[in-house]
């Protein structure tokens, strides 16, 4: 798009339709033809086609997600579009835009002026050009009482970064692990009861939930604990 002035709109990075396609027919087509399988069936308790819902909610919020992520550059500010809200922050207020440092990662992170480091979504950290044109826009946009963060700050944000990204992964691994172990547990109950559609140990019943359970309550505790740590 054409730069504009004020708030208008330079660019939007986002994921191409090839990318976007595939991860659609891969989660989102199995997820419908599944709600098709189960809704129906009246020989399925409510509550356990409540949790299969659940679980299937979370695949199409990933789907969603992917289709939403962006970064939007503007002439006044950096917009960034996540699954649930759009992130907005001044080029004043932006310290930072650069490559992350993990080798292994092709992420771009953003520093702001309130220390949140996060990553720039829609493609952006494997497309060198784009990562030029948004530092671009950004020096031209900033302003003249731009000052560079100190290394203590960097370094400050950074560590919380990592700590709400350990915390993600954790929360991803127990929540598995659970759903997993959960699983089992109902299925080695439910053979050695010989049940049917309509006698499904409850176990299984609310399987759905536990992913959303478990995630929330341990994501929930390391952002409180990283909050202590700003605090301090």
């Amino acid at each position: 798009m054409v730069a504009g002035s004020d708030g208008r709109v330079v660019r939007t990075y986002r994921l191409g339709a090839g990318p976007l396609v595939f991860v659609t027919l891969l989660l989102g087509w199995p997820a419908v033809l599944f709600v098709r399988l189960v809704v129906p069936d009246e020989g399925l308790p409510l509550m356990f086609k409540a949790s299969l819902l659940v679980l299937v909610g979370l695949v199409c919020a990933g789907v969603v997600w992917f289709w939403r992520a962006a970064t939007v550059v503007c002439e006044d500010h950096i917009a960034v579009r996540q699954l649930f809200r759009t992130r907005r922050t001044a080029w004043c207020d932006v310290l930072s835009i650069e490559r992350d440092r993990n080798p292994a990662s092709a992420r771009t992170l953003l520093l702001d002026r309130e220390g949140r480091l996060f990553a720039l979504p829609g493609g952006v950290g494997a497309r060198s050009d784009a990562v030029r044109e948004i530092v671009e826009v950004w020096e031209r946009s900033r302003g003249e009482g731009w000052a560079s963060p100190s290394a203590a700050f960097a370094e400050a944000a950074r560590q919380r970064a990592r700590v709400r990204e350990s915390a993600v992964v954790w929360a991803l691994l127990l929540s598995a692990g659970s759903f997993l172990l959960l699983l089992g547990c109902g299925l080695a109950v439910g053979y050695a009861a010989e049940w049917g559609g309509d006698g499904i140990p409850w176990v299984l019943q609310v399987i759905g939930f536990e992913p959303v359970v478990v995630f929330a309550g341990v994501y929930g505790v390391a952002v409180r604990r990283v909050g202590r740590r700003r605090a301090a």
